[in-house]
């Protein structure tokens, strides 16, 4: 009698433990499944958005604003550059080997800009837009480039001129960047808008919207943990550097 109880409650006992396993299994599908929609709804609310915010320029951009920022520009020139090798492979994975309706005409835009020091003097300033804002003093043009001369109408400013165009687009879209809805186009053509409104050029353009959802969200995670290294780690980094140097 005693070995039929023992028989019928171990059989209790593995259904209550069947039971609860499942339980378990069930929870964690749910668990599972809750985490990946709000993961993918903040996928979507980046896409939409910008993957970090930035508020200011970076270091190395700080330290060429600072020396050469209230001297005038003399000239200016859009520069055209080439996608990248990099960038294909990006574009190639995102649009998963189908690119070619995204790279059809897409480039690269920067600004050149020369300034006038002094009556001997001349300094040649490079400014683009990846994932933030590059003020360059030390710059390569390649052979690749086009350089198409931009006819001033106004006289300004480098320092002049980057503070009216983040007046003129709003402090969140003139230091931030999308893929789409503010890359380097929208960024240049706004820059030049402040030397001369009336330019125009072919080159300008916004590349299409990619429709590859869930790709895309791969990628805009990728730049959020880039933006995030670079905004709290390499210019943290760079401006304590630029601090320990003029101490010295």
């Amino acid at each position: 009698m005693n070995f039929v109880k023992q028989c019928v409650s171990a059989k209790l006992n593995y259904k209550v433990s069947v039971f609860l396993m499942s339980v378990c299994i069930f929870t964690c599908i749910m668990c599972i499944a809750i985490a990946g929609y709000f993961f993918l709804f903040y996928c979507k609310k980046v896409m939409n958005d910008y993957n970090i915010f930035f508020n200011d320029y970076n270091s190395s951009s700080k330290m060429a604003i600072k020396k050469y920022g209230d001297y005038r520009i003399t000239r200016a020139c859009l520069i055209t550059n080439p996608l990248t090798h990099l960038s294909v492979c990006m574009l190639n994975l995102i649009t998963m080997q189908n690119s070619k309706q995204v790279l059809n005409g897409a480039m690269h835009l920067q600004l050149m800009i020369e300034i006038k020091i002094n009556k001997r003097e001349k300094k040649m300033i490079l400014i683009d837009k990846t994932n933030c804002i590059n003020v360059m003093t030390k710059f390569e043009i390649d052979d690749k480039c086009v350089i198409i001369p931009i006819k001033l109408k106004k006289k300004t400013t480098l320092r002049g001129m980057l503070d009216e165009t983040c007046d003129y687009v709003g402090e969140m879209k003139f230091f931030n960047w999308h893929n789409y809805k503010n890359n380097c186009h929208y960024f240049i053509k706004d820059m030049i808008f402040q030397l001369n409104n009336e330019f125009k050029c072919k080159c300008i353009k916004s590349p299409k919207k990619f429709k590859y959802f869930f790709n895309m969200c791969l990628y805009h995670v990728s730049m959020f943990l880039y933006n995030f290294f670079q905004k709290y780690i390499v210019n943290v980094k760079d401006d304590i550097i630029s601090r320990i140097i003029h101490l010295m």
